[in-house]
């Protein structure tokens, strides 16, 4: 027997279409970048959203939500975006608008989840560029498709951005954003000197050198209220440390020191060599010397291995390799063993030369234990007379830098800084007796006056150069080790190979050490009498 079906036909809306609830629709807009054209599209996103809804009968104006400046790969660090999805979720929003999926975001993954997340509580998205309705049957397969192809627009545009940033790298014509402390930007772009803050950096560097660790720089800094990088409220020893291991204080800049991931969600790394490095040198005026930033960062690195940072024992190639010369024929030493499984087994180092012909070359081989001995010893001797054989170097040198004659390029500099003056003198001259038009005087006083600064600035720091020389900075460091390391009982080859550049060993086995300050301190072979050693300054080590 067939069954029966009966229909029930629907009840009319025509009578409930003034009880119908409006929709609570809101808007959301973004633009990338933080530009003046970005943003002037920005206030005119919002404006337009703000007149579409409010103009519409059915539609409850909910609010524009808009990101400024904002990147959309991710919907992290979008605050309005998140806001807005919050909302939803509360049952405070029906419908967004939005101009395109560009507009929403650019990761195909988080496209689709918002979506669907939205979907389920009722909540539908108009994509006005596209033509989709999100709540549509047909719109999932057409989102999912728009969704890929802004995600691909999104990576073409970083490769390109990221080829472009490379090439400024490797032609030295990149700008950094912000600029480092101690510098600011000309008209043009380009760094220059912001002399309250350099002061600030010189003096760090002048204490690290002097024996201050980072945190004491730090506390003094802090206690003297030093204004601090860019709004931070106090100085740390971290950003201590970056200012003292930072190349753009000699004048160099190192360009891609972090890197950003070529795929979704683009996540900015620090570059540990995963990456290519750029080091454009003498790029923009120094705030320090080479040979003040070369000894800082022999003192870091120095301090590294002696704290054991990586977790191993320092070791290189054998520390004394390449530093023995024979007072005899000129030749450096090498390093044997004797007595080999023996208990008495010792390391000797031999005159290479004396090694292949002992006819030629007389010199005896010298064992390492003395020659450790004999450092420590010399560096034990320097520690406690350091008062009356470094302090005394130290001002006499100064005094010579400060006393010594011009060079022939700041005689140049003397020489054009007056002319540029005298033609200063004569323009206003000629100016003021209405000789010249105003737009010209303009143009060349403008040049003339930008040439001047620019000689008097090279002229400032040739000066401090010529002050700061290698031995005034070494014998610096000379004294900061000494105050910071004191007495050695036992001997220490990161110490040894950060202050001494090499070892000369005469027939009567004296040993002579070469600071890298250059002075010579000599040591008997076995000898520890409580005196001050021999000490002469070696010129142009």
């Amino acid at each position: 027997m067939a069954k029966k079906v009966t229909v029930i036909n629907a009840i009319s809306n025509s009578g409930h279409t003034q009880l119908q609830r409006r929709l609570r629709v809101c808007a959301y807009a973004r633009v990338s970048t933080g530009s003046k054209a970005q943003a002037e599209s920005y206030v005119a996103q919002v404006e337009y959203y703000t007149e579409k809804i409010e103009n519409n009968p059915l539609w409850e104006f909910a609010g524009v939500y808009a990101d400024e400046g904002i990147t959309g790969t991710k919907v992290k660090g979008r605050d309005d975006f998140n806001a807005m999805i919050a909302a939803c979720e509360e049952g405070d929003i029906d419908l967004i608008l939005t101009k395109s999926i560009t507009r929403f975001a650019r990761n195909t993954v988080e496209c689709i989840q918002t979506i669907r997340r939205l979907k389920a509580i009722g909540v539908g998205i108009i994509f006005e560029k596209e033509g989709i309705n999100t709540l549509t049957e047909a719109s999932e397969l057409m989102l999912t498709i728009l969704a890929s192809v802004a995600q691909g627009e999104s990576e073409d545009f970083s490769g390109n951005n990221r080829w472009a940033i490379i090439n400024r790298f490797e032609n030295g014509t990149f700008n950094a954003g912000i600029p480092a402390y101690g510098y600011k930007k000309d008209e043009d772009g380009n760094l220059i000197i912001e002399e309250t803050e350099a002061e600030v950096v010189r003096w760090i560097f002048e204490s690290y050198l002097n024996g201050m660790g980072a945190y004491m720089i730090t506390k003094m800094l802090n206690d003297h209220k030093i204004p601090t990088i860019r709004e931070s409220e106090k100085w740390q020893d971290g950003v201590i440390k970056n200012i003292l291991k930072n190349p753009v204080y000699e004048g160099n800049s190192l360009y891609q020191k972090t890197y950003t991931d070529t795929q979704f969600p683009f996540n900015k790394k620090v570059n540990h060599g995963q990456m290519n490095m750029y080091l454009a040198e003498d790029n923009h005026p120094p705030i320090i010397t080479h040979e003040e930033a070369e000894a800082v960062r022999s003192i870091i690195e120095y301090r590294y291995r002696t704290l054991n940072m990586d977790g191993e024992k320092y070791s290189n190639r054998y520390i004394f390799s390449g530093r023995i010369i024979c007072g005899d024929c000129g030749k450096h030493f090498r390093r044997q063993k004797v007595y080999i499984g023996q208990p008495f087994e010792k390391i000797i180092w031999t005159c290479s030369r004396h090694v292949e012909d002992k006819e030629s070359c007389h010199m005896k081989a010298i064992r390492e234990d003395v020659l450790q001995q004999a450092f420590i010893d010399m560096w034990n001797k320097l520690y406690t007379n350091q008062g009356t054989l470094l302090e005394p170097l130290l001002k006499a040198l100064t005094e010579l830098a400060a006393n010594k004659p011009d060079t022939e390029e700041m005689e140049k500099l003397n020489s054009e800084i007056h002319t540029l003056s005298e033609q200063s003198r004569i323009l206003n001259q000629v100016m003021n007796k209405g000789y010249m038009d105003s737009a010209l005087f303009m143009e060349k006083n403008n040049l003339l006056a930008h040439r001047l600064t620019e000689c008097k600035r090279r002229k400032t720091l040739l000066a401090r150069k010529l002050k700061r020389t290698k031995e005034i900075v070494r014998t610096e460091q000379l004294i900061g080790l000494l105050k910071q390391e004191g007495y050695q009982r036992e001997f220490n080859e990161a110490l040894f190979d950060m202050m001494v550049k090499e070892i000369q060993i005469s027939q009567e086995h004296d040993i002579s050490f070469c600071l890298k300050n250059g002075l010579i301190l000599t040591e008997k072979e076995g000898g520890n009498e409580d005196a001050v050693s021999h000490t002469n300054r070696v010129q142009n080590l």
